[in-house]
């Protein structure tokens, strides 16, 4: 395992989970958008592209990436509460971050990860328990339940989250 690969440790899908673990998942989707920005809002250009280690993704890509990814997270919740066990598809994250879009500003990305996760914590916190245990079939993951997604969704968040301020802290 390379150095600050995993800072938060790896994800592992839970077995069983709690109410109490639902609320705290949907809270870190929740409050993610207003960490990445009060990371970055005063990063220099130079910090915006700071790495957490050698041949890593900088903090501006790993801001792109979340949106990415979090993007199909939220599509993936709404297919799980609009199909019945829905086929979920993958993605190319490297070669989605070497899309011409990744050279945009990352305020674009924080604008669009705070109004989707926005919608995200609306839509999870009205759900009802019995919602979370609906399934979906993935190519390589295999058969999930809503729980999972939001699970791996707040574990994402996280996981990139401190790669940015370990980025930030090398740099300064």
């Amino acid at each position: 395992m390379l150095k600050n690969q995993f800072p938060i440790g790896k994800f592992q899908k839970p077995d069983s989970y709690s109410k109490e673990d639902l609320n705290t998942w949907i809270e870190a989707i929740e409050t993610l958008p207003d960490k990445l920005t009060t990371l970055t809002s005063n990063a220099s250009e130079s910090e915006r592209h700071a790495t957490y280690r050698e041949g890593s993704w900088d903090v501006e890509t790993l801001i792109h990436h979340i949106a990415d990814s979090h993007m199909h997270g939220f599509i993936r919740t709404k297919l799980v509460l609009t199909e019945d066990h829905p086929h979920v598809s993958t993605f190319s994250q490297d070669d989605w971050v070497n899309t011409l879009d990744n050279k945009a500003p990352l305020e674009y990305s924080l604008e669009l990860i705070d109004g989707m996760h926005k919608r995200w914590a609306i839509l999870l916190r009205e759900l009802p328990e019995e919602a979370f245990e609906r399934t979906f079939s993935h190519p390589e993951e295999g058969e999930g339940r809503l729980a999972d997604i939001v699970a791996k969704m707040a574990w994402h968040g996280n996981h990139h989250l401190e790669h940015i301020k370990l980025a930030l802290k090398a740099h300064r």
